[in-house]
Parts: C-alpha cells; sequence; structure tokens
C-alpha cells in the first residue's frame, strides 16, 4: 500500500470516529433539551420571600399564620402553627397543599437528602398528622438534612429542608424547592443552594463545544495528511 493510499485510508477511519461522536453529541443535546423542560425552582424562604425561615416560622409564642399561594397561586396554603399554650406546633397544608406522612398524629414523613419526593409518598388530607407536636403526640427529631416532601394543590412535588428540636418544641424552616412539572418527583434538597448540579442544557453547550473542538482538530489532522500525501 502507498503513502497515498494509507493517507486517504487513515483520513477515512477519523472521519468515521468523529462522526460516531458528533452523533453522539447531538443525541446528548436532544435529549438534554428535552430534559430541560421539567425545572426545579427555589422557594425563596427568607426575608425578601415567604419569610419563614425563623425559629418557629418567626412567630411569637401561642401564635400562628396562614401563608397564602405556597409555594405558588394556586399551590395552596401554608400553616404554620406556634401555639405552644395547646402543644400545638409545626406545619399543616391547606386548601389543597398536602404533606407527606409517616403514621398518625404528629408524624410528618422526615425525607432524607436525595431521597425521592413522588406518587408512592403517603400525602396526608389531615392536618394534624404532619405537626411536630399535637397535644401529647410528638414527631421524632429533625436533624440536619431532614425534609418534608410536600405535594401541591396543582399537582407539583416539592420539598422543604426542616430542623425540630423535640426538647425545646423549636421547628425551622431552612430553604425549599418544587417542581415545575406537574406529576414529576422531586429529589429531597434537589435545586438548592449555589452548588446546585448544572442544568441539563449547560450539559448539551458543554458536549458541542467539545464536538466542535474535535472537528477543528480533525480538520487540521485532514489537511496536514492531504500536504503530505501531495
Amino acid at each position: 500500500m502507498n503513502k497515498q493510499a494509507r493517507s486517504r485510508k487513515s483520513t477515512a477511519k477519523q472521519s468515521a470516529r468523529l462522526s460516531a461522536y458528533l452523533a453522539t453529541c447531538v443525541t446528548a443535546s436532544m435529549a438534554a433539551a428535552s430534559s430541560a423542560e421539567a425545572a426545579i425552582v427555589n422557594i425563596n424562604v427568607g426575608p425578601s420571600g415567604f419569610n419563614i425561615t425563623g425559629v418557629n416560622g418567626g412567630l411569637a409564642p401561642s401564635t400562628s399564620q396562614t401563608v397564602n399561594s405556597f409555594p405558588f397561586l394556586g399551590g395552596g396554603n401554608l400553616a404554620i402553627l406556634n401555639t405552644a399554650n395547646v402543644n400545638v406546633l409545626g406545619l399543616e397544608g391547606d386548601d389543597g397543599l398536602l404533606f407527606a406522612i409517616d403514621g398518625g398524629y404528629a408524624s410528618p414523613r422526615n425525607f432524607s437528602l436525595g431521597a425521592s419526593i413522588d406518587s408512592f409518598a403517603n400525602f396526608s388530607v389531615a392536618t394534624y398528622y404532619t405537626r411536630f407536636r399535637d397535644g401529647g403526640d410528638i414527631s421524632p427529631d429533625f436533624g440536619p438534612n431532614s425534609y418534608m416532601g410536600f405535594l401541591t394543590a396543582t399537582g407539583n412535588y416539592g420539598w422543604l429542608e426542616v430542623t425540630w428540636a423535640s426538647g425545646s418544641s423549636q421547628f425551622q424552616i431552612l430553604s425549599g424547592a418544587y417542581e415545575d412539572q406537574v406529576g414529576v418527583a422531586i429529589l429531597a434538597g434537589q435545586g438548592a443552594g449555589p452548588a446546585a448540579v448544572p442544568e441539563p442544557g449547560t450539559w448539551a453547550a458543554a458536549a458541542l463545544l467539545a464536538g466542535g473542538a474535535a472537528f477543528a482538530r480533525w480538520r487540521k489532522r485532514r489537511d496536514e495528511a492531504q500536504k503530505e500525501a501531495a
């Protein structure tokens, strides 16, 4: 086989490998674009948002608050209870907003970080089940990386990161998020914080950039091979 024939054969193999690589990049990009249609929306629970991050919701003892349109208009209402005089503390949903539970009175389900919040969870319409304390019934403590899962009136799954210390009768809402697509599951803690996993569209852009760089390198090698063969 002469030098020119070997050069053509090598160029053909490189072209085939590049075509396969670019096809993979395009496929990944299309899949990412489809996944990007479902998005996690962080809930602003801080002072510039719903302002419910204080100890026991920032409420004075023996008081309660209803947060309307939580986490969005039509999603339901969130009731925050700090009525320590009758030993009722915690969170409960209203107007279609439901929280997941584990059992009976004062038994909100404690989702660990990364646990799936979906249709398999037991979302209760009995609001006294979702409280941390209801009379003599007391929920186990919620330590770091504890989450309550909720379902909005429109069918969106979400989570609230919370703590609960039964010894001091104190709870706190730290952060929250929901899936903007109805019926799509969310993972506890998903979407929170500045170190969140990049959106699928970011991965797609990176894949296309990598494909473009590979194409540029292939063209350079092809041109050099053609010059050498000539």
